[in-house]
């Protein structure tokens, strides 16, 4: 049951997905396409995963196990297509992450690996290899591929990726896909090492599945998936501790000369682009009017002078308002 949960959840952000960007988009380009093709590889992996759906799909097939080879594939197909869009986007961002030779041949060699499969395969119907080892010696050549993907590619791109990133939202996706592709990595090392007693003595052992990928990857896709106004009400409350204190500089302000202010309403609280927008008209309305506080008055004088101190320190409008929150009052 936890398993028709998860999946339904995880496809449930992918369809999402697809519905929010056929809507808003105007084109659809090589980049958008490749990166669906990746969440619905996912979605088709977690769906086939499921404990009930394995044997009414292998039962059309005389017990074959082929949903076990079509779930390889879509985790396959997920890994060539997101090797292909991260090359795109170091070629096209030089300054991110400068591409390296191995990146081309990894991508390169995804047809030759789906080959590696079919040939296990059909040696496991022509009868020349057991169900058990089939399926652990095709795991373990999907999971050393997806090894040396993760560990060369994905993870260093996504490292770069997120020390770049500036905006909150995108920052959160970027740092959900560098854990993404890291566990990725450490549970595919975990594989490569313990799968190759299973395949000579023909015994299983936990030492693959040590690592929880499903879960910890179906909580990271539903965070990359998530529209941004959500992973912004992360920020609501300290968005909200900034406008407070911009708020009580305002208000020691217009104890000394004579401001309109425009204070934030209940029914705004919850909104992140009108806290935004209040934090600007303060942080504006305090950036008019105290240079008309009389520099007679100590208070007045003190507010002035560390108001002032902050034009030299602060290059721009974030670290401007950043300087104006810490202002004692």
């Amino acid at each position: 049951m936890g398993e028709v949960v998860l999946c339904s959840m995880v496809w449930g952000f992918v369809l999402y997905g697809l519905w929010r960007g056929y809507h808003r988009a105007r084109h659809i380009d090589r980049y958008v396409l490749i990166t669906w093709t990746i969440f619905i590889a996912l979605g088709v992996v977690f769906t086939l995963r499921i404990r009930a759906v394995q044997p009414l799909i292998d039962a059309c097939f005389h017990g074959y196990p082929v949903t076990f080879l079509v779930s390889l594939l879509a985790v396959l197909a997920a890994t060539a297509a997101y090797s292909l869009s991260l090359l795109w986007l170091v070629q096209r961002s030089p300054g991110l992450y400068r591409p390296r030779w191995f990146h081309l041949r990894l991508y390169q060699a995804a047809p030759g690996i789906a080959g590696m499969l079919l040939g296990v395969m059909a040696a496991h119907m022509a009868g020349g290899v057991s169900a058990l080892r089939a399926e652990y010696l095709m795991k373990w050549v999907v999971e050393g591929y997806g090894l040396l993907q993760s560990a060369l590619v994905f993870v260093p791109v996504n490292a770069a990726m997120v020390r770049q990133e500036r905006v909150f939202p995108m920052r959160v996706k970027h740092l959900a896909t560098l854990v993404l592709t890291a566990t990725f990595a450490l549970s595919a090392a975990f594989s490569v090492v313990f799968i190759p007693p299973i395949i000579v003595t023909g015994q299983s052992n936990q030492g693959p599945y040590v690592i929880p990928r499903g879960l910890i990857a179906a909580f990271c896709l539903m965070i990359i998936l998530a529209p941004h106004r959500w992973l912004t009400l992360l920020l609501l409350p300290r968005r909200l501790r900034c406008y407070g204190r911009l708020a009580a500089v305002e208000h020691r302000l217009g104890k000394l000369v004579d401001i309109r202010r425009e204070r934030l309403s209940l029914r705004q609280v919850f909104n992140p682009e009108q806290i935004e927008m209040a934090i600007y008209v303060t942080t504006i309305n305090i950036l008019d009017h105290y240079r008309r506080v009389d520099l007679g008055d100590p208070r007045g004088c003190e507010l002035v002078a560390q108001i002032q101190a902050l034009w030299p320190e602060c290059a721009d409008y974030d670290d401007l308002v950043e300087g104006l929150c810490h202002i004692k009052l």
